[in-house]
């Protein structure tokens, strides 16, 4: 009897780890965009309590980054992948020296719906599109940056996402992205790269100056340049 209820309980635990695993660490990559795309969308309405942003935090990792980047271009055009409910686009906008615009893609339809509310004071310098990562629908070297926070893992390819992100980049556009590392990333098993590969593939496809450094808590931010186009004449 004791031994059904132990074996009963361990088959459980078990269970409720790979459950968890699946829905909550991996937030469904292993089940398809659908899933992934469903679970944003059920959970848009509490997605920012959950995360608990700091607006003073965010103007330091987000903004400050940014604007000192691309300090040479006055009114810079900046693309926002997996936008979610618009915390890159409201954080740049709300920053005085920011002049430039947003664009802001993603997947969950209600998670665009709260980024609109929010951007609404901002409309006029902020778009937002429903859109797949790896699919982006404009044309090449049209952003002066494209920046992606906390989601290349949950794409169905973050190697096609990132490639999407440099042929629309302009020559010697910014890329910047955040990726998780530690335990966390290795969850995601064969998915997962270390920094070195992670910088090889960048630089693969076209960036230079590739460098990856310690971001917010369990996540690391890396920063690449689009080559500029070399003149052949």
């Amino acid at each position: 009897m004791w031994i059904r209820i132990f074996s009963s309980l361990f088959i459980l635990v078990i269970v409720s780890g790979v459950v968890y695993w699946l829905l909550v660490t991996t937030e469904g990559v292993f089940l398809g965009r659908r899933m992934v795309v469903w679970l944003y969308d059920i959970t848009a309405h509490k997605y920012d309590g959950i995360k608990e942003f700091d607006p003073e935090w965010e103007q330091f990792f987000i903004a400050h980054p940014i604007l000192h980047k691309l300090r040479h271009i006055p009114a810079p055009l900046i693309l926002d992948v997996a936008t979610g409910t618009g915390r890159v686009p409201l954080t740049l906008l709300d920053e005085p020296r920011f002049h430039g615009r947003v664009v802001g893609i993603d997947a969950s339809r209600k998670m665009l719906a709260l980024a609109a509310q929010k951007l609404r004071p901002y409309r006029h310098r902020a778009a937002l599109i429903q859109q797949l990562a790896d699919r982006l629908p404009f044309p090449g070297s049209s952003f002066d940056a494209a920046v992606c926070l906390e989601s290349l893992e949950f794409f169905s390819s973050e190697t096609a996402a990132l490639s999407e992100m440099a042929r629309v980049l302009k020559p010697g556009g910014l890329l910047m992205v955040t990726r998780r590392r530690g335990w966390e990333g290795k969850a995601f098993l064969s998915r997962y790269r270390n920094v070195a590969e992670f910088e090889a593939m960048l630089t693969g496809m076209g960036l230079e100056g590739v460098n990856t450094q310690p971001w917010q808590e369990a996540y690391d931010q890396v920063f690449g340049w689009k080559k500029e186009e070399v003149d052949s004449e």
